[in-house]
């Protein structure tokens, strides 16, 4: 639906489009904030939720779905992208398309993803569709170190990918050259309450 010249959204032509959005469907933008609906719509896309597939669990979120869905023809008709869809459209391409995918495969094929505690689903997607099928995939992360959750990471990839990939070679890195023992006491004395976690010394 996107032709080669498309544009990409920054964050002011998304807030404008979100409120264009609102104020066909007569939602009051002074009640509901446009940044906020927009959060909610990019935490979706970045989920790999597409507007079809969006339900508000309350009145609120009966909103972002009606918003999202318009946001996303008000997008399309401008022949344009936000950088959420950079990767969606990504990721549909390559589970869509075949050939696509097979070319993309054989032209990389070996991927290394670096600080993979603070990638969000579409990404941890992409890394498995140009991995496939021979799965040369490298990642370093620690679940304990993600600090991006608000712009939609998700340090449980790093639990998935053991998961995903269970002939994987885990290596634990826990010599620390940065910081002194009591640091690290004090940070492992907290860090140990976490759930979901690869212990580690």
């Amino acid at each position: 639906p996107y032709g080669e010249d498309y544009t990409i959204f920054d964050t002011d032509d998304q807030i404008s489009a979100i409120g264009q959005a609102m104020s066909e469907l007569n939602i009051d933008s002074k009640k509901y904030s446009p940044r906020q609906v927009l959060n909610h719509i990019s935490s979706a896309k970045n989920e790999l939720i597409l507007p079809q597939q969006y339900e508000g669990d309350d009145y609120y979120g009966e909103i972002v779905s009606r918003v999202y869905e318009r946001y996303q023809h008000i997008l399309r008709d401008s022949n344009a992208m936000d950088f959420d869809d950079l990767l969606l459209q990504m990721v549909l391409l390559l589970r869509g398309n075949e050939a696509v995918r097979d070319k993309y495969q054989a032209k990389y094929r070996y991927i290394l993803v670096d600080e993979f505690q603070d990638t969000n689903m579409a990404q941890y997607a992409l890394v498995q569709l140009l991995g496939g099928p021979q799965n040369n995939i490298f990642v370093v992360g620690d679940e304990d170190q993600s600090i991006y959750a608000f712009r939609g990471a998700n340090y449980r990839n790093v639990l998935h990918f053991e998961q995903d990939y269970p002939d994987c070679q885990k290596i634990l890195l826990e010599q620390n050259y940065r910081s002194t023992q009591i640091v690290l006491d004090a940070a492992r004395a907290i860090i140990d309450h976490n759930h979901n976690r690869t212990p580690k010394a």
